[in-house]
C-alpha cells in the first residue's frame, strides 16, 4: 500500500509541475501578445491556446490540490459526529468522488476517441481537439488514484490525511 501512496504522490506532483509549466506559458504567451498587439501585430490563435491550455491547467492541478486538502471542506454536518461516523462519512465522500471521476475519465475518453475519429480541429491554428481530451482523461484517471489513496488512508489510518 506504501508504494501504491508514494507513486500517487509522484504522480500528482509530476500534473501540477506540468500545470504550472503550460501556466507560466500561458503568462508568457499573453504578455508577449499584449505587447504585439500594441504594436499592431498580434498573436493569431491566441485565445484558442488560452482555452486549451486553461482547460489542461485545471485538469493537471486538480490530483495535488485534492491531496494537499485545498478544496472548500463543508463539515457542518459532520461536526459533532464521533470519530467513526467521520470516518464512515469521509470513506462515502471520496467513494462518490471516485465513482464520478471514473465516469468523467471515460467520457473525457470517449469524447477524445470522437474528436479523433471526427478529425475535429479549431478554427484559427487548425489544431486538433482529441489530445486536450485525452489529457483531460489522464487527469481524471490521477484523480481517481488520489481518491483511492484517500479511501486507503481513511481505512487504514483512521482518516487522517498526510
Amino acid at each position: 500500500m506504501q508504494k501504491f501512496l508514494s507513486a500517487t504522490l509522484k504522480i500528482s506532483k509530476f500534473t501540477n509541475s506540468t500545470g504550472g509549466l503550460i501556466l507560466a506559458l500561458m503568462m508568457f504567451l499573453t504578455v508577449v501578445d499584449v505587447v504585439l498587439r500594441y504594436l499592431g501585430k498580434p498573436i493569431t490563435g491566441t485565445f484558442e491556446l488560452m482555452a486549451f491550455a486553461g482547460a489542461l491547467i485545471i485538469g493537471l492541478s486538480l490530483p495535488q490540490a485534492s491531496l494537499d486538502g485545498a478544496h472548500v471542506n463543508v463539515d457542518i454536518l459532520t461536526e459533532y459526529l464521533p470519530h467513526f461516523w467521520k470516518r464512515i462519512f469521509l470513506i462515502f465522500s471520496k467513494l462518490l468522488g471516485f465513482l464520478f471521476f471514473i465516469l468523467l475519465t471515460w467520457s473525457f475518453f470517449l469524447k477524445g476517441n470522437d474528436l479523433y475519429k471526427t478529425h475535429e480541429v479549431s478554427l484559427t491554428l487548425q489544431v486538433p481537439y482529441y489530445p486536450v481530451a485525452y489529457g483531460l482523461s489522464l487527469c481524471g484517471l490521477v484523480e481517481c488514484l488520489v481518491l483511492l489513496s484517500d479511501i486507503l488512508k481513511a481505512i487504514f489510518k483512521g482518516g487522517k490525511h498526510e
